[in-house]
């Protein structure tokens, strides 16, 4: 998959709302593209107010938002493995939810950590959502 370089109003300002395409009955490759251009987007954005030293009401909104596009992309992407295998795997599942749980846990001891463990974490949960969207294949169209 081919991950376009960030916006400028990533690279500008924070996000501060998200917008997910909205889902018609169907669901399509597109849609799901979108939300994973945004969850991207929403990673780039955390680790910038890490670096830059942004507030921590910054820092904690930004993951929020990671949080917010990363349980819609994973939300989209099992109604899409629902649609497509009649049998999907329980294994890909627990591991959204240990992404997930692990991104929650994060922000609720995120003003705990000194600088260093901070960017530890960051950096680990930033290579399991990379991995995870990387490894997903293309998705078809879903009716």
């Amino acid at each position: 998959m081919e991950v376009s370089a960030p916006s400028r109003v990533v690279d500008v300002a924070p996000v501060k709302s998200t917008e997910f395409p909205a889902n018609t009955g169907g669901f399509s490759g597109k849609s799901v593209e979108i939300m994973r251009r945004q969850l991207v987007d929403a990673q780039v954005e955390v680790l910038r107010m890490y670096l830059e030293k942004r507030s921590q009401e910054q820092l904690l909104d930004a993951l929020d938002r990671l949080i917010e596009c990363t349980r819609a992309s994973f939300r989209e992407e099992e109604a899409l493995m629902d649609c497509f295998a009649p049998d999907p795997d329980p294994v890909h599942r627990e591991m959204h939810g240990r992404v997930l749980a692990r991104l929650m846990a994060l922000r609720n001891s995120a003003l705990d950590f000194d600088r260093g463990r901070l960017l530890a974490q960051l950096i680990f949960i930033d290579r399991e959502l990379t991995s995870h969207i990387s490894d997903v294949a293309p998705i078809p169209e879903c009716h």
